[in-house]
């Protein structure tokens, strides 16, 4: 069936330009855990978004891979690649849902699995191979699952005694699955990536690992957000280390080269609750500023200890505050947090799609939910019980809104806080803290947003995103959104689900949204069909893709990363 584009317009809005035993403890307590390509253009200003009803299916993320395809596929063209077109597309996911006879129970579990289209001269491949991590490796030989993972417990043979003792090292303690990004580390470098604090650099060509690498053993990292920032200046991340008064939140730079052995802790920032440091899966940084979200999702002390005898997973120990949101803004010349505090209305949160200055104003837009109960709607036992009839409840936890903030700076002194024009966000003092209001900037809901790389950081007109169809059905659907006006176009095709996508520039380009936009696409009814759909950035129009039916079922991946083919030589 042909794909459709849709366009959606402005919904009413008025938008314009806009640290012992207690860290001992804390090593614990902080692991987090052929077809047509024709298109009939139409229009439309409905917005509804559909709950009951929906027959998408969340479950793509669980399908079991149970074979890998470490040669190379072939695929089928329609359409037709630019010539300028060669690279790979890698993405990250979960893969492997079961080991000998025991199943895992959380989507965010399963054995990492790698997916990879190599781009060459019009012609596109398809392979995959499994993270082989040590937790990989120790779960094969043993045919059973050997450690925690998010939502699975450890091997219950264990006493309660072993347990703790495994606790006190993070190398027994934590799993190295490493199953959310594939992140450039800068220098030809590419490291699989997850939330605890082992990173593992594969090979691009072949998807094997190279080398295993714990962040924890010089940098005392306990978790990190799989989603660093490479910056012209280096590679920037922030994860959860433990000092003598407790947790904090420690920013880590390493140089441009992807040298993981020449980085340095350039800032703590102490966590506001001493027993529950947040949950941050993602930073984000401006020119001069990095952002923390700390937001009211985080690891419970006491929980985790309950944890620890009961053998339950990592999930268990997760709380919810339901406070004001509090936002850290670190200064990059001295690496300190300005002294203003600024708070928010309570949301949950995985990823920023940008942050920029504007005058003396840090703008973010995020993605937000009201809480974090789609955690728990992530079972894979509920993913596939959902499956034909997702309930109002389990569809309206997936339901992001994108909202906008703006952090006023120097604010010390003012009334008049937000000056910028052609926003809604405002800002107010509240005793000795900022009071920030947030903007909605799409009614739409979407994940996992992407941007034009060479505007990251600054102003911007244009994200990318996907999600399933807002209109319900057996679809995904991408979306391109400008952030100014409120206007979208949409991509969407009944029963094929779309990952995150990947913008790739025209060589030479000038114009913000003058590319690709890349992604994997799966077959909701045909579970071995895969493809790579390439769709005009500015037009969300197809302009090829490549498809092959593969020996074993396709998961729906998590993140991507775009590789371009090194330049011929001059």
């Amino acid at each position: 069936m042909a794909a459709e584009h849709r366009t959606l317009t402005p919904l009413g809005r008025r938008r314009a330009g806009s640290e012992a035993t207690l860290e001992r403890v804390w090593h614990q307590a902080l692991a987090l855990a052929p077809q047509d390509t024709s298109h009939v253009p139409q229009v439309t200003t409905s917005t509804e978004v559909k709950g009951g009803g929906n027959t998408y299916d969340y479950s793509v993320l669980c399908r079991h891979c149970d074979k890998e395809s470490c040669e190379p596929l072939p695929c089928q063209l329609t359409g037709t690649l630019p010539e300028w077109l060669n690279g790979k597309l890698i993405y990250n996911g979960p893969g492997l849902t079961k080991v000998g006879k025991q199943e895992y129970n959380h989507a965010f579990d399963s054995a990492g699995l790698l997916q990879k289209f190599d781009i060459t001269g019009g012609k596109v491949t398809y392979s995959n191979r499994y993270v082989r991590s040590k937790t990989f490796e120790q779960n094969q030989a043993a045919e059973a699952i050997t450690k925690a993972e998010f939502g699975t417990p450890g091997p219950s043979s264990k006493g309660m005694f072993s347990r703790l003792l495994d606790a006190m090292d993070p190398e027994k303690m934590f799993s190295d699955n490493a199953l959310v990004t594939v992140a450039d580390f800068g220098g030809g470098r590419y490291f699989a990536m997850c939330e605890t604090p082992f990173v593992l650099e594969i090979n691009p060509d072949t998807l094997e690992i190279k080398e295993r690498v714990n962040l924890n053993k010089k940098y005392g990292l306990m978790t990190q957000t799989p989603h660093p920032i490479l910056a012209s200046d280096g590679l920037y991340t922030v994860g959860q280390g433990v000092g003598v008064t407790g947790p904090k939140y420690c920013i880590v730079k390493f140089p441009p080269d992807g040298n993981l052995k020449q980085g340095k802790v350039v800032a703590s920032v102490p966590a506001r609750w001493k027993m529950s440091p947040a949950y941050m899966h993602s930073m984000t940084m401006t020119e001069n500023y990095v952002v923390l979200i700390e937001q009211p999702l985080s690891v419970s002390l006491t929980e985790m200890l309950s944890d620890i005898v009961t053998n339950a997973p990592f999930i268990s120990g997760l709380k919810w505050h339901n406070e004001q949101v509090l936002i850290h803004v670190i200064d990059r010349k001295t690496w300190k947090p300005v002294k203003t505090r600024y708070v928010t209305d309570p949301f949950f949160f995985m990823h920023v799609a940008n942050a920029y200055e504007d005058g003396e104003h840090i703008v973010l837009d995020v993605p937000t939910y009201k809480d974090s109960s789609l955690l728990h709607h992530m079972y894979i036992k509920t993913l596939r019980e959902q499956r034909g009839k997702n309930t109002e409840e389990f569809v309206s936890s997936f339901r992001s809104t994108l909202h906008r903030l703006v952090v006023p700076l120097n604010a010390k002194g003012k009334e008049t806080l937000v000056t910028l024009q052609g926003t809604t966000c405002t800002a107010a003092w509240s005793g000795q803290e900022v009071v920030l209001k947030t903007e909605k900037l799409c009614e739409v809901p979407f994940e996992n947003p992407c941007i034009n790389p060479a505007h990251r950081g600054g102003k911007y007109s244009f994200l990318w995103a996907m999600g399933p169809d807002p209109e319900g059905g057996d679809k995904g659907f991408a979306i391109k959104l400008n952030v100014h006006s409120g206007e979208s176009h949409n991509f969407t095709e009944d029963q094929l689900y779309c990952s995150s996508p990947e913008f790739v520039a025209r060589p030479g380009s000038e114009s913000e949204d003058d590319g690709l936009i890349l992604f994997l696409g799966i077959d909701s009814q045909n579970d071995k069909r895969v493809s790579l759909v390439v769709l005009d950035a500015a037009t969300m129009t197809e302009v090829g893709r490549a498809s092959v039916v593969t020996p074993a079922p396709v998961p729906m991946p998590l993140h991507g990363l775009y590789i371009p083919a090194p330049a011929p030589p001059q």
